[in-house]
């Protein structure tokens, strides 16, 4: 049930449409989990401010159940941050990704929780 959040101050129309099937290809991969319970949120035309300055920028949300800092979280970040700057052009220095690792009892689908 992993879910990423990407907010950004770019607007709608210069991101990919495409940007959202590769980051859910590449979190399936890299964290072990099916493709069917990842989520990716882009949030786009945000009034966000990093460093000061509007310049383009990202602020992310990693959550999963599981899997976070078992594999280095560093591992993730290099992986998602050049996806990232492949796509948006937003320098690495200009991102955060903060990880949040979930109780599986905390966590509702279809229902019910996943423990």
């Amino acid at each position: 049930m992993p879910t990423f959040v990407l907010n950004t101050n770019l607007s709608r129309s210069t991101i990919p449409d495409v940007l959202g099937e590769e980051l859910t290809t590449v979190l399936s991969k890299e964290l072990g989990k099916p493709v069917q319970y990842i989520a990716v949120h882009i949030v786009p035309d945000q009034m966000m401010h990093f460093g000061g300055s509007t310049e383009p920028c990202a602020l992310c949300h990693l959550s999963s159940i599981g899997k976070i800092g078992s594999k280095p979280n560093k591992t993730y970040t290099k992986v998602l941050f050049d996806l990232v700057n492949k796509h948006l052009h937003i320098s690495p220095d200009r991102m955060y990704i903060v990880f949040q690792d979930l109780e599986a009892a905390n966590v509702g689908w279809n229902s019910n929780t996943f423990g």
